[in-house]
């Protein structure tokens, strides 16, 4: 009896510890009990999403990390940017980010990159006959380059990968699209949405209708001009990068796409082809002329049943779908070059980074570790419905009925680096177009833009 009652105190005090952990199970570590005990509240600062689609996941990580709490705040992608940096140098977070895909190199110098090897405390499931909950404290190896590759589609690689060291990972990787009226195609006698660019722009021209004085009534594609046109630069991007034009020298210090190539003995200059296609379809002078300065946005446009082709992202549709809920909208494929070899869908996709001023720089990694796993990220992506850039989860999305177009573009995505300042690099592309608009000379446009892209790709005067 005596021997009863001296462990009854005993089972009292573990009892009360587990309560105050959140568990009704032993400790078999004094280091991970403490730390397991400690909490940590990761601030996760994202410009798109919303908390909900991360509930499961998140719930998920906290089995084994019930001392991690997150706190999410999604922020206007226009405030994005100045909001993290006012943070930062107020020193109050965040200590995860999600970036555009092409600016990573921009951010290196406040971001921490994922290290070798992880130590933290985790709950296991342990005992011979009984499993029981058992707080351990365990040294990880991270990711390495060769395990990125195998687990993502191409493109991450190229984009989150600086001087052989990971400093984002992704949730899910967008592509631009083609969106359509089925209505005006019907009308105009064409059955399927234009697969290369050849067929976009005969269905452009067929769909175009102008009155006498070459106003236009009813526009084929909304394309060709800068700033009526959402997506601009990254459709002009896209179709340089079709077209084989050579972006940046290897090191990303200096731009080339205002280079000419050989092919043969001809010389001709890629980027200037491609800076002549897009301008075409707001050329009065054109055949292709189907859009102008002085109509509205693209997307209104098309809402209001005015124009049959636009461009988007898969992430724009249900705004798409809300702005013009009577247009039979539909999507497709973004167009190819004629009888290309491989085709090339340009990429425009979040990475999700540590700063590298964060208290938790383990925890925060480990956490982007564990949502963009294989097992992991598929419950994200069956709550928000978004494109996978997880190679094995690619197939199941072809399969997929909403799904299938934009899962189709991710396995030849493509992007390109930006620089120190991504949209000085942005408003380069729009300057080119409006210079060629405006009557310009396309080469002269063409190593304008050249000039002020190079202005981002060197650093910063600190």
């Amino acid at each position: 009896m005596k021997k009863s009652h001296k462990i009854f105190p005993i089972l009292l005090l573990l009892m009360a510890t587990f309560s105050l952990a959140g568990f009704g199970c032993s400790w078999t570590n004094g280091g991970a009990q403490d730390a397991i005990t400690k909490p940590v509240v990761l601030q996760w600062w994202r410009s798109e999403g919303s908390l909900a689609d991360f509930n499961k996941i998140i719930a998920q990580y906290k089995q084994i990390h019930p001392n991690v709490s997150i706190k999410y705040q999604t922020i206007r992608p226009e405030e994005y940017e100045s909001k993290v940096k006012e943070a930062l140098l107020a020193q109050r977070g965040p200590d995860i980010i999600s970036l555009p895909n092409n600016s990573l190199p921009g951010w290196q110098e406040i971001l921490a990159p994922l290290p070798p090897t992880i130590t933290l405390p985790f709950i296991e499931m342990q005992g011979m006959i009984k499993k029981e909950p058992v707080a351990v404290m365990k040294t990880n190896t991270t990711m390495n380059l060769r395990t990125l590759n195998e687990r993502f589609v191409s493109v991450v690689a190229n984009d989150a990968v600086i001087k052989e060291k990971i400093y984002g990972l992704p949730l899910h990787l967008d592509t631009l699209l083609l969106v359509y009226n089925k209505d005006l195609l019907n009308g105009a006698e064409i059955p399927t949405p234009p697969i290369t660019w050849t067929d976009f722009k005969n269905a452009s021209i067929k769909i175009t209708k102008l009155d006498k004085q070459g106003q236009i009534l009813q526009s084929g594609s909304a394309l060709g001009e800068a700033d009526s046109v959402p997506y601009a630069a990254d459709i002009l991007s896209a179709l340089m990068l079709q077209n084989g034009t050579p972006m940046t020298d290897a090191q990303g210090t200096r731009t080339t796409f205002s280079n000419s190539v050989k092919s043969g003995e001809q010389k001709y200059t890629p980027g200037a082809d491609a800076l002549r296609f897009y301008t075409d379809f707001a050329n009065p002078a054109k055949e292709t002329f189907s859009w102008s300065r002085e109509e509205s946005s693209a997307w209104q446009a098309f809402a209001s049943g005015k124009t049959a082709f636009t461009f988007a992202y898969w992430r724009d549709i249900p705004s798409l779908k809300l702005l013009a809920p009577k247009i039979s909208l539909g999507i497709s494929t973004f167009p190819q070059i004629d009888n290309s070899s491989k085709p090339s869908y340009f990429a425009n996709y979040p990475l999700e980074a540590v700063i590298k001023s964060t208290k938790y720089p383990n925890e925060a990694w480990d956490f982007i570790q564990f949502i963009t796993k294989n097992e992991s990220v598929a419950t994200y992506l069956k709550t928000s419905k978004q494109p996978t850039a997880n190679s094995s989860l690619v197939n199941s999305q072809v399969d997929d009925f909403d799904l299938a177009i934009p899962a189709k573009q991710i396995l030849n995505a493509k992007s390109w680096y930006h620089g120190y300042n991504q949209k000085l690099a942005n408003n380069a592309f729009l300057s080119m177009i409006r210079q060629v608009n405006a009557g310009g000379d396309l080469e002269a446009a063409l190593e304008f833009g050249a000039a002020q892209v190079d202005q981002t790709l060197t650093p910063p005067k600190k």
